[in-house]
């Protein structure tokens, strides 16, 4: 037990019991790993009891960090890519409205320049009207 062969515990109420049990090694890795209390009060002298520990702490915190790291990046991509649909989408709209205003003022040039009033141009009249 670290307990009994470190003085790094010594007034703590809850270390003596941390890793009595499976329970409670998985509340104290929790607590530890997870939560962020007391990493260096509870992990460093398992650690340096048996290093090989360490790999276990230190794994579980990287899985975590990197995890919750890859979600709020997965996140921020999506949004932008909503955006970005959004904006394809607004300016498609927009380029939709730009070429019905300019139909409409070609068939008002095109009206004008039709001097026989009969619906479409003659040869004559576009050369006319350019």
């Amino acid at each position: 037990k670290v307990a009994d062969r470190t003085q790094a515990w010594e007034g703590c109420e809850r270390c003596q019991r941390a890793f009595a049990s499976i329970f409670m090694a998985n509340l104290t890795f929790f607590q530890t790993v997870v939560a962020g209390d007391s990493w260096g009060f509870m992990a460093i002298p398992v650690i340096e009891e048996y290093p090989l520990a360490g790999l276990i702490f230190v794994g579980a915190l990287l899985t975590l960090v990197f995890g919750v790291l890859n979600i709020i990046v997965a996140v921020v991509v999506d949004t932008f890519a909503e955006n970005r649909e959004k904006d394809v989408m607004s300016r498609a709209a927009d380029m939709d409205m730009q070429e019905v205003e300019e139909k409409k003022v070609l068939a008002k040039i095109f009206t004008k320049i039709d001097t026989d009033g009969g619906g479409t141009l003659s040869y004559d009249e576009m050369q006319e009207g350019a």
